[in-house]
Protein backbone atom coordinates (compact mmCIF):
# COMPACT_ATOMS: atom_id res chain seq x y z
CA UNK A 1 0.00 0.00 0.00
CA UNK A 2 1.34 3.13 -1.11
CA UNK A 3 1.82 5.84 1.52
CA UNK A 4 -1.20 7.98 -0.07
CA UNK A 5 -3.45 5.33 0.19
CA UNK A 6 -2.17 4.83 4.04
CA UNK A 7 -2.43 8.38 4.98
CA UNK A 8 -6.07 8.95 3.33
CA UNK A 9 -6.97 5.55 5.60
CA UNK A 10 -5.29 7.06 8.99
CA UNK A 11 -7.66 10.01 8.23
CA UNK A 12 -10.86 8.40 7.80
CA UNK A 13 -10.21 6.32 10.73
CA UNK A 14 -9.52 9.49 12.93
CA UNK A 15 -12.63 11.02 11.20
CA UNK A 16 -14.88 8.12 11.95
CA UNK A 17 -13.42 8.53 16.00
CA UNK A 18 -14.73 12.12 16.22
CA UNK A 19 -18.39 11.14 14.91
CA UNK A 20 -21.12 10.86 17.25
CA UNK A 21 -22.02 7.76 19.12
CA UNK A 22 -24.95 5.92 17.14
CA UNK A 23 -24.92 8.50 14.13
CA UNK A 24 -25.56 6.47 11.12
CA UNK A 25 -24.43 7.45 7.34
CA UNK A 26 -27.25 9.56 5.64
CA UNK A 27 -28.23 8.11 2.16
CA UNK A 28 -28.16 11.00 -0.59
CA UNK A 29 -31.34 8.91 -1.64
CA UNK A 30 -29.30 8.15 -5.28
CA UNK A 31 -28.20 4.29 -5.03
CA UNK A 32 -25.24 5.22 -7.53
CA UNK A 33 -24.64 8.18 -5.44
CA UNK A 34 -23.86 6.33 -2.44
CA UNK A 35 -21.73 3.43 -4.47
CA UNK A 36 -19.24 6.68 -4.49
CA UNK A 37 -19.07 7.45 -1.30
CA UNK A 38 -16.66 5.94 1.07
CA UNK A 39 -19.58 4.74 3.58
CA UNK A 40 -22.26 4.57 0.94
CA UNK A 41 -23.79 7.67 2.69
CA UNK A 42 -23.44 11.47 3.93
CA UNK A 43 -21.89 11.81 7.68
CA UNK A 44 -24.46 13.69 9.90
CA UNK A 45 -23.40 17.09 10.74
CA UNK A 46 -21.64 18.03 7.75
CA UNK A 47 -22.01 20.14 4.76
CA UNK A 48 -22.60 19.06 1.46
CA UNK A 49 -21.96 21.28 -1.68
CA UNK A 50 -23.64 21.14 -4.93
CA UNK A 51 -22.25 22.43 -7.75
CA UNK A 52 -24.55 23.53 -10.74
CA UNK A 53 -22.58 23.52 -14.27
CA UNK A 54 -25.84 25.61 -15.94
CA UNK A 55 -29.05 26.81 -14.97
CA UNK A 56 -31.33 23.89 -14.52
CA UNK A 57 -28.51 21.20 -13.81
CA UNK A 58 -31.08 19.08 -11.68
CA UNK A 59 -28.81 20.07 -8.19
CA UNK A 60 -31.58 21.23 -6.29
CA UNK A 61 -33.58 18.59 -7.14
CA UNK A 62 -30.77 15.96 -6.08
CA UNK A 63 -30.11 18.08 -2.91
CA UNK A 64 -33.64 18.13 -2.23
CA UNK A 65 -33.61 14.43 -1.99
CA UNK A 66 -30.98 14.16 0.42
CA UNK A 67 -32.96 16.54 2.35
CA UNK A 68 -35.95 13.85 2.72
CA UNK A 69 -33.53 11.25 3.51
CA UNK A 70 -31.65 13.34 6.74
CA UNK A 71 -35.64 13.98 8.11
CA UNK A 72 -37.01 10.79 7.92
CA UNK A 73 -35.27 9.58 11.26
CA UNK A 74 -37.00 13.29 12.50
CA UNK A 75 -36.32 16.78 12.87
CA UNK A 76 -37.57 19.37 10.50
CA UNK A 77 -36.02 20.99 7.11
CA UNK A 78 -35.26 24.09 6.72
CA UNK A 79 -35.29 26.16 2.93
CA UNK A 80 -33.40 28.85 2.51
CA UNK A 81 -34.62 30.59 -0.52
CA UNK A 82 -34.05 34.21 -0.37
CA UNK A 83 -35.11 34.56 -4.29
CA UNK A 84 -38.67 32.98 -3.55
CA UNK A 85 -37.70 30.11 -6.11
CA UNK A 86 -39.35 27.29 -4.11
CA UNK A 87 -43.21 26.94 -4.84
CA UNK A 88 -44.75 25.11 -1.23
CA UNK A 89 -47.75 23.38 -3.24
CA UNK A 90 -45.67 21.75 -5.60
CA UNK A 91 -43.45 19.99 -2.46
CA UNK A 92 -47.14 19.27 -1.54
CA UNK A 93 -47.86 17.30 -4.33
CA UNK A 94 -44.74 15.56 -3.94
CA UNK A 95 -45.71 14.13 -1.09
CA UNK A 96 -43.89 17.00 0.97
CA UNK A 97 -45.25 16.80 4.66
CA UNK A 98 -45.17 20.90 4.46
CA UNK A 99 -45.65 21.22 8.67
CA UNK A 100 -42.11 19.38 9.03
CA UNK A 101 -40.65 22.51 6.51
CA UNK A 102 -39.40 25.60 7.50
CA UNK A 103 -39.30 28.22 4.79
CA UNK A 104 -37.06 31.62 5.24
CA UNK A 105 -36.54 34.39 3.18
CA UNK A 106 -33.61 36.37 4.07
CA UNK A 107 -34.29 40.10 2.68
CA UNK A 108 -30.36 40.44 2.75
CA UNK A 109 -26.89 38.42 2.97
CA UNK A 110 -26.60 39.45 6.73
CA UNK A 111 -29.44 37.61 7.01
CA UNK A 112 -29.17 34.79 5.35
CA UNK A 113 -25.60 33.89 7.11
CA UNK A 114 -27.14 34.55 10.28
CA UNK A 115 -30.03 32.19 9.16
CA UNK A 116 -27.58 29.80 7.94
CA UNK A 117 -25.54 29.28 11.20
CA UNK A 118 -28.79 29.10 13.43
CA UNK A 119 -30.43 26.52 11.23
CA UNK A 120 -27.09 24.32 11.36
CA UNK A 121 -26.86 24.73 14.98
CA UNK A 122 -30.01 23.91 16.23
CA UNK A 123 -30.43 20.14 17.08
CA UNK A 124 -33.94 20.11 15.72
CA UNK A 125 -32.99 20.38 12.33
CA UNK A 126 -32.45 17.55 10.23
CA UNK A 127 -31.31 19.31 6.88
CA UNK A 128 -30.74 22.88 5.80
CA UNK A 129 -31.24 23.47 1.89
CA UNK A 130 -30.72 26.47 0.05
CA UNK A 131 -28.70 28.34 -2.53
CA UNK A 132 -25.71 30.17 -1.51
CA UNK A 133 -23.41 32.04 -4.46
CA UNK A 134 -20.81 33.90 -2.22
CA UNK A 135 -19.18 32.17 0.61
CA UNK A 136 -16.29 33.45 2.10
CA UNK A 137 -13.21 31.50 3.74
CA UNK A 138 -14.21 32.30 7.74
CA UNK A 139 -18.35 32.05 7.15
CA UNK A 140 -17.77 28.69 5.62
CA UNK A 141 -15.81 27.45 8.55
CA UNK A 142 -18.15 28.83 10.85
CA UNK A 143 -21.01 26.55 9.62
CA UNK A 144 -19.12 23.68 9.24
CA UNK A 145 -18.62 24.02 12.92
CA UNK A 146 -22.43 24.75 13.46
CA UNK A 147 -23.30 21.57 11.15
CA UNK A 148 -21.26 19.54 13.78
CA UNK A 149 -22.70 20.69 16.95
CA UNK A 150 -26.61 20.58 15.43
CA UNK A 151 -25.92 17.14 13.96
CA UNK A 152 -27.86 17.89 10.67
CA UNK A 153 -26.76 18.15 6.74
CA UNK A 154 -26.21 21.36 5.20
CA UNK A 155 -27.13 21.29 1.44
CA UNK A 156 -25.98 24.59 -0.30
CA UNK A 157 -26.86 24.98 -3.98
CA UNK A 158 -23.92 26.26 -5.81
CA UNK A 159 -22.42 27.63 -9.17
CA UNK A 160 -19.64 25.71 -10.76
CA UNK A 161 -17.66 28.77 -11.06
CA UNK A 162 -16.84 28.29 -7.03
CA UNK A 163 -15.28 24.56 -8.25
CA UNK A 164 -11.87 26.17 -8.12
CA UNK A 165 -12.17 27.74 -4.25
CA UNK A 166 -11.37 26.30 -0.96
CA UNK A 167 -13.94 24.44 0.86
CA UNK A 168 -15.19 23.39 4.30
CA UNK A 169 -17.55 21.03 2.87
CA UNK A 170 -16.91 16.66 3.45
CA UNK A 171 -18.40 16.47 0.05
CA UNK A 172 -18.45 18.52 -2.88
CA UNK A 173 -20.24 17.19 -6.26
CA UNK A 174 -20.31 18.80 -9.30
CA UNK A 175 -23.99 18.47 -11.50
CA UNK A 176 -23.94 18.80 -15.60
CA UNK A 177 -27.10 18.18 -17.47
CA UNK A 178 -26.55 16.13 -20.43
CA UNK A 179 -28.40 15.15 -23.59
CA UNK A 180 -31.31 13.07 -23.40
CA UNK A 181 -34.18 11.25 -25.41
CA UNK A 182 -36.08 10.76 -22.80
CA UNK A 183 -36.84 11.68 -18.70
CA UNK A 184 -33.36 13.89 -17.50
CA UNK A 185 -30.35 13.05 -17.59
CA UNK A 186 -27.26 14.50 -15.85
CA UNK A 187 -23.84 13.88 -14.78
CA UNK A 188 -23.08 13.66 -11.40
CA UNK A 189 -18.76 14.13 -10.30
CA UNK A 190 -17.67 13.37 -7.10
CA UNK A 191 -15.13 16.40 -6.45
CA UNK A 192 -14.39 15.80 -3.23
CA UNK A 193 -15.31 13.68 -0.03
CA UNK A 194 -13.38 13.18 3.36
CA UNK A 195 -11.77 9.76 3.60
CA UNK A 196 -11.35 9.87 -0.17
CA UNK A 197 -13.28 8.54 -3.20
CA UNK A 198 -13.98 9.80 -6.53
CA UNK A 199 -15.48 9.06 -9.66
CA UNK A 200 -18.72 10.35 -11.58
CA UNK A 201 -22.45 8.71 -11.95
CA UNK A 202 -24.67 9.30 -14.90
CA UNK A 203 -28.73 9.40 -13.71
CA UNK A 204 -31.70 9.44 -15.83
CA UNK A 205 -34.94 11.16 -14.23
CA UNK A 206 -38.49 11.28 -14.89
CA UNK A 207 -39.36 14.71 -15.15
CA UNK A 208 -42.54 14.40 -13.83
CA UNK A 209 -42.06 12.45 -10.53
CA UNK A 210 -38.14 12.68 -10.47
CA UNK A 211 -37.79 9.36 -9.28
CA UNK A 212 -34.70 7.08 -11.56
CA UNK A 213 -35.08 6.05 -14.74
CA UNK A 214 -33.89 2.95 -15.95
CA UNK A 215 -30.40 3.89 -18.34
CA UNK A 216 -30.70 1.17 -20.30
CA UNK A 217 -34.31 1.62 -21.08
CA UNK A 218 -33.21 5.31 -21.83
CA UNK A 219 -30.86 3.88 -24.21
CA UNK A 220 -33.35 1.22 -25.71
CA UNK A 221 -35.25 4.34 -26.46
CA UNK A 222 -32.93 6.26 -28.20
CA UNK A 223 -32.05 3.44 -30.28
CA UNK A 224 -35.40 2.41 -31.63
CA UNK A 225 -36.06 6.25 -32.13
CA UNK A 226 -33.20 6.25 -34.11
CA UNK A 227 -32.71 10.04 -33.16
CA UNK A 228 -29.66 12.02 -32.21
CA UNK A 229 -29.25 13.15 -28.67
CA UNK A 230 -30.67 16.51 -28.77
CA UNK A 231 -29.79 19.11 -25.88
CA UNK A 232 -32.94 20.98 -26.16
CA UNK A 233 -34.61 17.78 -24.31
CA UNK A 234 -33.25 19.08 -21.34
CA UNK A 235 -34.68 22.17 -22.05
CA UNK A 236 -38.07 20.35 -21.72
CA UNK A 237 -37.29 18.24 -18.48
CA UNK A 238 -36.04 21.81 -17.41
CA UNK A 239 -39.67 23.04 -18.05
CA UNK A 240 -41.48 20.46 -15.85
CA UNK A 241 -39.61 20.39 -13.37
CA UNK A 242 -39.78 24.21 -13.31
CA UNK A 243 -43.71 23.55 -12.89
CA UNK A 244 -42.85 22.06 -9.63
CA UNK A 245 -40.92 24.49 -8.34
CA UNK A 246 -37.49 22.76 -8.12
CA UNK A 247 -35.21 24.59 -10.44
CA UNK A 248 -32.58 27.17 -9.87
Amino acid sequence: MDTVQQLRNRIRNLESSLRRPGAAEISTGWPPLDSLLPDSGLRPGSLVEWLAASPGSGSSLLAWKTALQAAQAGGAIVVLDGHGQVYPPALAAWGVDLTRVVFVRPQNAQDASWAWEQALRCPGVAAVWGWVERLDARLFRRWQLAAEVGGCIGLLLRPASVQSQPTWADVRWRVEPRPATTGRRMRVELLRCHGGGTGYADLVLDEWTGQLCDSKLEQQAAEANGAEENPSTNGMAESGMAERGMVE
